[in-house]
């Protein structure tokens, strides 16, 4: 009668096992995947996009990207970056719980709305320096210091990703203690934590949050 009770016990462990294990794989990178073939049946099954072999430091597995990108020479304005990233942003938040509104602002202010040499050189739009987990390519670049290491992404998509991934570690932990809608606590929370040096970093960031309605996103 025990062994029956324990190989009932270890059938039970692995269909566990196994449930977990097909929960875990439902991740943002499925949702990528799925947003991708969907514009790829929108834009007639076309793919120009070249594949992206840039591996996040959280282990990204190489995939094909149809990505929307800022045709070479073209200055973007801030509603235009918003309009074309936005959906970026609204991914990332339910995956990665950082407020939409905070993602895009960053990412107009750090990229200067798309339009920076680093930017343009890298796909890096959020001024993510290499740190010493980061396998990927590196761009050296005049910061607080002259020729600071960043990190070079093989797509704007990839960038908003990592930016997710980079907010989870434990110096940003504060920060998921506020509401999702809390846009003005993220933005002096950011800075508190050390994101940025410049003391008005909160206010720049508040400042493009609610002149371009960018809080909208965040109950999306």
């Amino acid at each position: 009668m025990r062994t029956n009770y324990v190989k009932f016990i270890v059938i039970l462990s692995i269909l566990f096992s196994t449930a977990c294990q097909t929960t875990s794989q439902y991740t943002y990178q499925k949702r990528v995947e799925r947003r991708n073939q969907k514009l790829i049946a929108e834009n007639g099954g076309n793919n120009s996009v070249p594949s992206n072999n840039n591996s996040s430091e959280t282990g990204g597995k190489k995939r094909k990207n149809v990505e929307d990108k800022i045709p070479p020479g073209k200055k973007l304005s801030v509603q235009e970056y918003v309009d074309m990233y936005k959906k970026y942003a609204i991914e990332s938040m339910h995956h990665k719980k950082v407020p939409a509104s905070i993602t895009l602002a960053q990412g107009v202010l750090e990229s200067g709305i798309g339009n920076s040499k680093l930017a343009r050189a890298t796909n890096n739009h959020f001024g993510i320096k290499c740190g010493s987990n980061w396998n990927g390519d590196t761009f050296d670049h005049d910061d607080d210091r002259p020729n600071e290491c960043f990190r070079v992404y093989d797509s704007v998509l990839d960038s908003y990703e990592d930016h997710g991934n980079f907010l989870r570690k434990s110096r940003y932990a504060p920060l998921f203690e506020l509401k999702i809608t809390d846009y003005k606590g993220w933005a002096k929370g950011l800075r508190k934590c050390g994101y940025a040096t410049d003391s008005k970093y909160p206010s720049k960031l508040i400042s493009i949050i609610e002149q371009y309605r960018l809080y909208e996103y965040d109950r999306k």
